[in-house]
């Protein structure tokens, strides 16, 4: 993938002037919410736009940093960027519509519709399954292998061949499990149903009647005029994704991540969720009622004292993740709906508090993955009036640095930044052994061997007696056709862990 850098010193002085935007303790809300957001662009590099919103009335819409680094173009509220996953809201609204116009059921299946789809699995997935993820269909593995794909078909037939080798993830209505795959499905039900483009559908079932006019289905060679560029921002560079369009995103995120918006289209959607413009009062509440609790909050990384706090008693449905809340001083109720995305860098939150109307949007195009929540979680107490100093998330470095090598800053890049931070615990939860070892076997996967060995040079720096580490630079040093490395890595590994069989192992082969 292509990469392109940039000095940061025009990006930090733009976010450093945006933070004296408004005194640092301003009495409105909207004052008070625009300084916490800029609190974020100032010390952790967030861009992106934000729109909050209570009882239909807009309390603050705004862009912050930039959406272009490379032509220093500030993030606007019209900004649009890519909403990843956000868009399986947008998917399971127009899946209910046809239910509600009787042109399919939620038991109908799979091969209802894709007669080409093995039927001994698609006679057992419901419309339904699909919508509230407990299908059991995996994601194709190595999905890059697939970008080549000219058409929706080609890549189902992809995943279909690699379903029939692996299987289902567990029996279909058992279990619940994430499916990007399951709405790759759905999409193309939609279609089938119709006999219409799912952009066709969406522009007339959606867009059209709530006035969405920024809104859209991304595809190969698209360039939008308003677009926010995704980028990364490391401490000397910026590094952005140029080569989003390599693939066709309109068939590798088809139905499931392909849709970009607006903070304001966004919050036109979240408003019809409280009233019938897109559904009838018995529909809405079919999309919008919880179908499988969860004992396992969706976000690892937050504390259970914050998610009993804020999500109550939670699940998912056909609007997304779904939570009932309890004020802790009234005891009054409220239901919260909301969805995250993230790709290529965006990310993105759509909260809906429906019990006091309060909508949360946020659409970042450089930031790390618990950014959003945290602000949101912050945002939420301004608007209630409570406090917010104990909201905190610390976010897993290891997320962080696998994004820098997803984003291709490049694996040196990523262990510059894990030496530079690794003492910060106070923000970040510190990857162990393992999580780099499976890194650096990912790398050697992918075939990027030099890579690996800087991953397991990297574990053997900060835990020299690692014999594990030992032992995998022994396998790279092996496929580099390194024997003299490879035969002192190997022996190293021995001497740390006698019981190593597979040091022992590899020492005969390469003796011989």
């Amino acid at each position: 993938m292509g990469k392109k850098y940039f000095p940061v010193v025009t990006l930090s002085l733009f976010i450093f002037l945006s933070s004296f935007s408004f005194p640092r303790h301003p009495q409105s809300l909207p004052s008070r919410i625009d300084a916490l957001v800029n609190e974020y662009a100032a010390r952790h590099r967030f861009m992106g736009s934000v729109l909050v919103a209570e009882q239909g009335r807009i309390i603050l819409s705004k862009g912050y940093g930039l959406a272009d680094v490379e032509n220093n173009v500030p993030n606007t509220p019209e900004t649009k960027f890519m909403i990843g996953s956000i868009t399986k809201q947008f998917t399971a609204m127009l899946v209910t519509q046809l239910a509600e116009k009787g042109k399919l059921r939620f038991d109908d299946t799979i091969s209802d519709f894709l007669p080409d789809f093995p039927k001994d699995i698609g006679e057992k997935i419901t419309v339904e399954m699909l919508l509230c993820h407990t299908s059991g269909l995996r994601l194709p593995e190595d999905i890059e292998d697939y970008y080549c794909a000219s058409q929706k078909e080609d890549y189902l037939r992809e995943f279909v061949k690699q379903m029939s080798v692996r299987g289902l993830h567990f029996k279909p209505g058992t279990n619940y499990r994430y499916s990007n795959a399951g709405y790759h499905i759905l999409g193309l039900i939609i279609e089938k149903a119709t006999g219409k483009t799912y952009e066709e559908i969406l522009q007339e079932q959606i867009l059209k009647p709530l006035g969405m006019s920024h809104t859209g289905c991304n595809k190969k060679g698209l360039v939008l005029k308003d677009g926010a560029v995704s980028c990364h921002v490391l401490p000397d560079q910026v590094v952005t994704w140029s080569d989003r369009h390599s693939f066709d995103p309109g068939i590798i995120w088809f139905g499931s991540g392909f849709i970009y918006s607006t903070v304001g289209d966004l919050f036109k959607f979240s408003q019809a969720l409280s009233s019938t413009r897109l559904l009838s009062k018995e529909y809405l509440d079919v999309f919008l009622k919880m179908r499988n609790p969860k004992s396992r909050f969706l976000i690892p990384f937050m504390p259970r004292e914050l998610v009993k706090e804020f999500y109550g008693t939670f699940g998912n449905g056909f609007a997304g993740e779904i939570s009932v809340l309890e004020d802790p001083v009234t005891k009054e109720k409220q239901t919260l709906y909301w969805h995250d995305g993230t790709m290529y860098l965006f990310k993105s939150s759509h909260y809906h508090y429906s019990g006091r109307e309060q909508i949360i949007v946020i659409l970042s195009n450089s930031s790390f993955l618990c950014e959003n929540d945290e602000m949101t979680l912050k945002i939420y107490q301004l608007l209630n009036n409570r406090p917010l100093e104990h909201i905190h998330l610390r976010l897993p470095l290891l997320h962080y640095l696998e994004e820098d090598i997803e984003t291709h800053a490049g694996v040196k890049a990523a262990i510059d930044e894990y030496k530079r931070l690794k003492n910060d615990t106070i923000n970040f939860i510190m990857p162990d052994e393992e999580d780099f070892l499976r890194i650096g076997r990912q790398l050697v996967e992918r075939g990027d061997l030099d890579g690996a060995l800087l991953v397991f040079q990297c574990i053997l720096s900060e835990m020299q007696e690692s014999g594990k580490a030992y032992d995998a630079l022994g396998d790279v040093y092996v496929l580099k056709g390194d024997k003299e490395k490879a035969i002192r890595s190997f022996s190293k590994s021995l001497e740390l862990d006698p019981d190593n069989s597979h040091a022992q192992e590899m020492l005969k082969k390469l003796e011989k």
